[in-house]
């Protein structure tokens, strides 16, 4: 099942002919506001039943654009098994009868399971496979930063021991969420951890959809032998001549917002040491507000920075709160 959006059908075309050639009975895709929507409903039509397209109005975010694929997903009686990807997620030849082999060995001694692919562009991951860790989250965090990770980052970068030339790959790893991008399970996992929220709209919603498999005892396992290509990599890549992204005037400001709202909302959801948050929500803010602009105040209009200061304010007192749904800033609704 593919989310897709905007001018990717290019992208999306990839992915759905890659899945095609391992043998998997339906491709089922979330048109979420394509640009060329005609070129999806063609080749809908040319592949005859192997592809079904979902069409939204709008784009509806990621949250809602899974939901209504799995949905579709669950009520389909020919479907078993569910692989969730991005419109450029390509799986490695092979990868997805491998799934089908350890879905069948792990169901033979577990009951809640889901297997999750290798993203080797992801450094978390391909760390966690390399050194055979448990891949926690951290809700100490605010907004994904935790103070220790500058420590970590000196202690790598001057490291002898690089973890690039580190050729171990450990089978199978735990992590407690995973990306959509390639999460294999059975449908009626859904009877039990049910659908994506909607309300997040975008962003940490793949995060809390699977997480329910954790906190109800369930086990998510990354997988080694099962790999993704993420064919659009680079152009995930928003920081531009050392300006972070919320400071750029091109910057998707809804992104800002729900990116920042929604990881508020989790993170202070399961926060276990309030302490350890309220210094990382102090560092990161000091970091963001201060040092960032005084070390590129020469490149940004103040007019912008405190637009963006407000945006991103707003975004935290709404996580706080528990302020889901569509975001509304300076009386607007934000647009994706």
């Amino acid at each position: 099942m593919i989310v897709t959006y905007g001018e990717r059908f290019n992208l999306v075309k990839q992915v759905t002919e890659a899945c095609l050639k391992e043998k998997i009975g339906k491709v089922i895709v979330v048109d979420n506001k394509l640009e060329s929507s005609n070129k999806l409903m063609a080749l809908e039509k040319a592949l005859d039943g192997r592809i079904k397209v979902i069409r939204l109005e709008e784009n509806t975010g990621s949250a809602k654009g899974f939901k209504v694929g799995l949905e579709e997903a669950y009520r389909d009686k020919s479907c078993k098994m569910i692989l969730l990807l991005d419109d450029d997620n390509i799986p490695s030849p092979g990868s997805i009868q491998r799934a089908l082999y350890l879905w069948n060995y792990f169901n033979g001694f577990e009951g809640l399971f889901a297997l999750s692919f290798l993203r080797k562009a992801w450094v978390y991951d391909l760390r966690t496979i390399k050194l055979g860790l448990i891949k926690r989250i951290e809700f100490n965090r605010f907004c994904k930063f935790h103070i220790k990770d500058l420590f970590v980052y000196f202690a790598r970068k001057y490291s002898r021991r690089s973890l690039e030339k580190r050729e171990t790959l450990y089978p199978i790893a735990l992590t407690e969420a995973s990306p959509y991008g390639g999460l294999f399970f059975d449908k009626t996992i859904l009877q039990k951890i049910g659908f994506p929220d909607e309300k997040f709209i975008l962003y940490a919603d793949d995060t809390e959809f699977t997480y329910r498999i954790t906190e109800k005892g369930g086990k998510i396992y990354l997988c080694s032998n099962l790999e993704i290509e993420d064919i659009d990599w680079p152009s995930e890549r928003t920081r531009r001549n050392g300006i972070h992204y919320f400071y750029q005037d091109n910057a998707n400001e809804a992104k800002i917002y729900y990116f920042t709202r929604n990881w508020v909302f989790l993170e202070r959801k399961f926060v276990r040491t309030r302490l350890i948050y309220n210094v990382n929500l102090i560092a990161r803010l000091t970091y963001n507000f201060g040092f960032l602009y005084l070390r590129n105040v020469h490149k940004i209009r103040f007019k912008l920075y405190k637009r963006r200061v407000k945006l991103i304010w707003k975004a935290i007192c709404d996580g706080q709160a528990g302020n889901l749904g569509k975001g509304v800033f300076e009386g607007k609704e934000l647009e994706l």
